[in-house]
This record gives structure tokens, C-alpha cells and sequence, in this order.
């Protein structure tokens, strides 16, 4: 039997190791790399220069734009998937180099050109309060002039197309999806609660409860704005450009450090 979920603890402390990489397989290198070209010409810049990657996960990204001549640093909290990101990097040159630590307390001050939150990796807290702390924390790590590059889901398109139950086979895995929009005194977030079972016997390998804001485009302008970053061109609906729409697929938004 699994272990439960652990009491009082953070559901973003506990889900994220290689099972959750499992659920989200098509999140995957040849992803990151189909999308890498328009993120480089999104935070405008050029190789040899530096990125930071918040919530970098297994490190797609990192080693996406690694491959265009940057020199990345990826942060995020999950020992297993940094371990998983510097086991897929060990045969690159000049791998991107990893951290452990929470997106709210970056240490970083004046070091990067450009920096990046991709796939939703924010949203997860208990307030907005700690998005505005990543977000203060990013500008601190660039360099004056340097671009952030949010790459968030789009709340409309959540509320609009919210299948509040689904079952799909990810290889030997099964999994048990249920969705609901909820409150928390904040505001909205897309709560998913996730069981993994074993396809063929039926045994339960794995559960966790995801908890994602749901800003949209004004209340992620403000947030980026009260942290000193501000906002450049239009909301995309992807970094290859496309317009962002209530349909889009993701809202995408860069902003400037002054």
C-alpha cells in the first residue's frame, strides 16, 4: 500500500518525484524543444548569456536552452526531480547547473539576462502574497533590463472546459483524475486530486491533491508590476507567438526589470 499524503504538509512538498513524471509524460525534452526557439526570442536573449529557471523541474528547459548556447540555472524544490534533471544532463557539455530551494526565497542578485516559470510552475501557495516573493525574487536575480517569461495556464480556458472526472492509461500506470474550482478566501484555484494505480492489478502506487490559482491576465500584470517587473508587448496564448485569446491554451506574458 501506498503511504498517505503527509498530514499538514504542502501538497507541492511531497507530489513532485518521477511518478508524477509519469502522469505528465507528454511533458517531455522534444516538447521543450519544439518550444525553446520562441522562448529564447521571447526574453531576447543570445548564447553565452545566463537564465534562470524557476521550477525547473527535471530540467526540459534547462537543457532545451542549454542546446542554443545558454548557461542555465535551475531551481526548484524537489530533490527527486533535480536528481532525475542532473542523471538526463550528465552527457551534455556545459549542463545547466541545478539548486534546491523554494521559488519564494531566491538567492540570487543581478546574475541573469533572462529568467523563466514554465508549465504552471507557480500558483501553488497559500496566498498571492508568495507569488509576489517569487516574483520579487526574480527581479532581484536579473540584471537590469533582463526579461521574465511567465508561461501560465489560462483561467478562462480552465473554468470553460473543466472535466471533473477522467480515468486515461499513461503505459503501465492508470490514472484516477477528479477537478473541481474552489475558494480559499483569495480567490479561485483548479484543485485535481490524483490516484496512480497499477493498470494490471488494480493496486494503488501513488495520490496527491493539486492546488493551482487561477489568476487571470489583469491580476498576474498587478502582481508582476508591485514586484518591479514590468509587463512588454501583448499576453500570448504559447511563446511561438500566438495571440492569446479566452481559448488559448496558455497565457504567456513577458515583463522587463527596470
Amino acid at each position: 500500500m501506498p503511504s498517505a499524503p503527509p498530514v499538514d504538509v504542502p501538497w507541492y512538498v511531497h507530489a513532485f518525484d518521477r511518478t508524477w513524471l509519469r502522469v505528465y509524460a507528454e511533458r517531455s525534452d522534444e516538447e521543450a524543444e519544439r518550444r525553446a526557439d520562441g522562448i529564447v526570442g521571447l526574453l531576447g536573449v543570445r548564447a553565452g548569456q545566463r537564465v534562470l529557471d524557476v521550477g525547473c523541474g527535471a530540467g526540459r528547459y534547462a537543457r532545451a536552452l542549454m542546446r542554443r548556447g545558454l548557461r542555465v540555472t535551475g531551481v526548484d524544490l524537489s530533490a527527486e526531480l533535480l536528481e532525475v534533471a542532473r542523471e538526463r544532463g550528465m552527457t551534455l557539455p556545459n549542463a545547466p547547473s541545478y539548486f534546491r530551494g523554494d521559488m519564494r526565497r531566491l538567492p540570487f542578485r543581478l546574475q541573469f539576462e533572462g529568467a523563466i516559470s514554465m508549465f504552471t510552475s507557480l500558483g501553488y501557495f497559500e496566498s498571492p502574497e508568495d507569488d509576489l516573493a517569487v516574483f520579487r525574487g526574480v527581479r532581484r536575480a536579473l540584471l537590469p533590463g533582463g526579461h521574465f517569461l511567465l508561461d501560465y495556464l489560462n483561467a478562462d480556458r480552465v473554468r470553460a472546459t473543466l472535466v471533473a472526472r477522467e480515468q486515461r492509461q499513461e503505459g503501465p500506470l492508470r490514472l484516477e483524475l477528479e477537478r473541481r474550482i474552489a475558494s480559499d478566501g483569495h480567490g479561485d484555484q483548479v484543485v485535481k486530486a490524483v490516484r496512480v494505480r497499477d493498470h494490471g492489478t488494480g493496486a494503488e502506487l501513488k495520490r496527491f491533491e493539486e492546488r493551482v490559482r487561477l489568476y487571470d491576465l489583469a491580476q498576474l500584470d498587478a502582481l508582476l508590476r508591485q514586484a518591479g517587473l514590468e509587463p512588454v508587448g501583448g499576453p500570448l496564448g504559447d511563446v511561438d507567438g500566438t495571440p492569446f485569446t479566452p481559448a488559448a491554451a496558455r497565457l504567456v506574458r513577458v515583463a522587463q526589470r527596470s
